[in-house]
């Protein structure tokens, strides 16, 4: 058995981008990468990356090959997550990979219902 892996093995670095931000990757196996980010301190409401380190919130995106994965059915990053949220959305892109597989097809099936409601696509 397989031990996963959860928020407690991302491994913060300063964000490319971002002078005040915070920045995961970590391999998830079944070609899944997370990537998860974060501000240091709220240089104001709007503006910069979705969390706050002091709040212990964060942004999150999960890539499988070169492809963003649609975390909402609005958008392909979700914000504001909370360490234990992370661990649980690691934990379902680690089912093994046709439980992993069925799991990123529901996201995409919710995001493109989703659009056709608003008619979109």
């Amino acid at each position: 058995m397989t031990i996963k892996k959860t928020f407690s093995d991302l491994e913060f670095n300063a964000h490319a981008n971002h002078p005040n931000g915070v920045q995961a990757k970590l391999d998830l196996g079944n070609n899944t990468e997370i990537s998860v980010v974060s501000m240091l301190t709220r240089e104001s409401e709007f503006g910069g990356l979705y969390g706050d380190v002091s709040k212990g919130t964060y942004e999150v995106a999960v890539f499988q090959g070169d492809n963003m994965i649609p975390l909402s059915a609005w958008d392909d990053v979700i914000g504001w997550r909370t360490e234990d949220e992370i661990t649980e959305l690691m934990s379902k892109l680690q089912n093994g990979q046709d439980d992993t597989q069925a799991f990123i097809d529901e996201l995409y099936l919710a995001k493109s219902k989703n659009r056709a409601e608003l008619g979109l696509d």
